[in-house]
C-alpha cells in the first residue's frame, strides 16, 4: 500500500490557500483597508518570528556554554585548559559581544 500523506497534505494546503485567497477577494473591505491589515498581520508575524528565533538562539548559546564550561571543569584534572600546549591549538575572538579565549568563539548574529 502507498503512503500518500504527503499529497494529502499538499492538497490540504493547497485548499487552504485557495480559501484564503478566495476570501480576500470577496470581503467586503476595500483593497486600500485590506492591504493594511494584511501589512500589520505580517509585521506583526515578522515581529513574534524574530523574538522566537533570538530566544532559541540565545538558549543554544546558554546550552553550548554549560557545555563548554562542564568539558572546561573536567579538563582542570590534567587536561588541556585552552592554551597551546599539548599540540592543539585555541581560538580567541574580540567582537561585538566581548573577548572570548580559549575555546569556541561566540558569533553575534
Amino acid at each position: 500500500m502507498k503512503d500518500n500523506s504527503g499529497k494529502i497534505m499538499l492538497a490540504l494546503l493547497a485548499g487552504a490557500s485557495a480559501g484564503v485567497i478566495a476570501g480576500l477577494l470577496m470581503a467586503p473591505d476595500t483593497g486600500e483597508h485590506t492591504r493594511t491589515g494584511i501589512k500589520k498581520w505580517a509585521n506583526k508575524l515578522s515581529k513574534d518570528l524574530e523574538k522566537n528565533l533570538q530566544t532559541g538562539l540565545d538558549e543554544i548559546k546558554n546550552m553550548s556554554n554549560e557545555a563548554m564550561s562542564k568539558m572546561g571543569g573536567a579538563s582542570k584534572n590534567g587536561g588541556n585548559t585552552g592554551g597551546t600546549t599539548g599540540g592543539s591549538a585555541s581560538s580567541s575572538s574580540t567582537g561585538s559581544t566581548g573577548t572570548t579565549t580559549g575555546g569556541a568563539a561566540e558569533t553575534n548574529v
